[in-house]
């Protein structure tokens, strides 16, 4: 740095923007499946929704498009992300890259710890599925895909992950909803992965891992057909022609 430059020191500790708050309460509402897949949303109404102007709502659009959680098309607007068939599975693909990685390097960091952390998801999704809270169930199981990259001790497995973990949390909580009759099958799928992981079997784990990981491009195929109009099968989940979306209250 040149003698001549002066850097004033930033505070410790700054305020969050508005738009970075709106942009997070909409990220939560896609990941909540408040604001559905594949779902028209209006600057206006979000404004109305969430008490602010246009302005923060734009930003946080924009924002949420370079996660790719936001699509915009010219002339029409800006929708909710609605993945293909193929989009989905290539996302699997990269979670088990990413995911397996981090299980064999959390086995030899923090074995106990992911162990513990494992439990406890698999517990609360095992709880939140016999009381029908749809949302939490899917919240515990990010919780237990989350730990492995707590655990793995690798800032940038933890950072590429981060990349993606928008679009696997709206995808998990589509697909727990109550409109679609889907029992997937995750607490098992997880119990495999925890004994084989306690009983260092790292094969076995990986296997029941990727079976695990592969197994959202399945029942993303049923819901999505469960969820299609038989009078015209080019819908996709939660796909609305342009002025049809209702007003949706946060």
């Amino acid at each position: 740095m040149d003698d001549s430059t002066s850097l004033s020191r930033l505070p410790s500790e700054r305020p969050r923007s508005l738009a970075a708050v709106v942009t997070e309460r909409i990220r939560t509402a896609i990941m909540n499946s408040e604001l559905k897949l594949g779902e028209m949303l209006s600057e206006d109404k979000l404004a109305a929704a969430l008490g602010v102007s246009r302005t923060p709502v734009r930003e946080g659009l924009t924002a949420l498009q370079l996660q790719g959680l936001i699509v915009t098309r010219p002339q029409r607007g800006s929708f909710v992300f609605m993945p293909s068939a193929e989009d989905v599975a290539e996302l699997c693909e990269f979670r088990m890259v990413m995911e397996s990685r981090a299980l064999i390097l959390c086995h030899a960091r923090a074995k106990e710890a992911t162990l513990a952390a494992f439990d406890r998801a698999n517990e609360a999704m095992r709880n939140a599925q016999g009381s029908g809270q749809h949302l939490a169930s899917a919240r515990a199981d990010a919780d237990f895909h989350d730990a492995l990259f707590v655990g793995c001790g690798n800032q940038y497995l933890s950072q590429a992950y981060s990349l993606i973990s928008g679009k696997i949390g709206a995808l998990r909580a589509n697909l727990m909803q109550p409109d679609v009759d889907i029992r997937s099958g995750s607490i098992a799928e997880h119990a495999e992965i925890i004994d084989a992981f306690r009983t260092n079997d790292l094969l076995r784990a990986e296997a029941a891992l990727a079976g695990h990981v592969f197994s959202m491009r399945e029942r993303f195929a049923i819901a999505q057909e469960t969820r299609q109009p038989t009078s015209d099968k080019r819908f996709r989940v939660g796909y609305k022609w342009p002025g049809t979306v209702e007003s949706r209250k946060y």
